[in-house]
């Protein structure tokens, strides 16, 4: 039992060869390997990016609807205080228009009362 510098075809080979042919095919599957998870790598970036641009585009259309209920609330605002401006105009008038009525009509009893 000892140890023989020829291989199971009885063909003699060389201690640095093996070690060039098992350097070489370590080196093939490290190689392999790095590309392998080079290759996950971007695929995981690109699943990433596509992630981020469809999260990008929700928060835009939300904002977008938001701002056209923004747009429409300050609309509806905008409006209710133009009809109450008007309502305190003609308010006012009416009062006015009151005040001089009742200003006139004492006027017109004392007139009455000294006839």
């Amino acid at each position: 039992m000892g140890f023989k510098d020829t291989d199971p075809d009885s063909q003699p080979f060389s201690l640095q060869e093996t070690y060039e042919a098992k350097r070489k095919e370590f080196l093939g599957d490290l190689q392999r390997k790095e590309e392998e998870m080079r290759q996950m790598f971007v695929n995981k970036v690109k699943e990433t990016e596509a992630e981020l641009k469809e999260k990008e585009r929700e928060l835009h259309d939300k904002f977008e609807q938001l701002k056209r209920m923004h747009q429409e609330e300050k609309r509806k605002v905008e409006e209710k205080r133009r009809d109450l401006e008007e309502e305190m105009n003609a308010f006012n008038k009416k009062k006015v228009a009151a005040e001089t009525l009742s200003l006139s009509q004492p006027l017109k009893k004392d007139k009455d009362k000294k006839n």
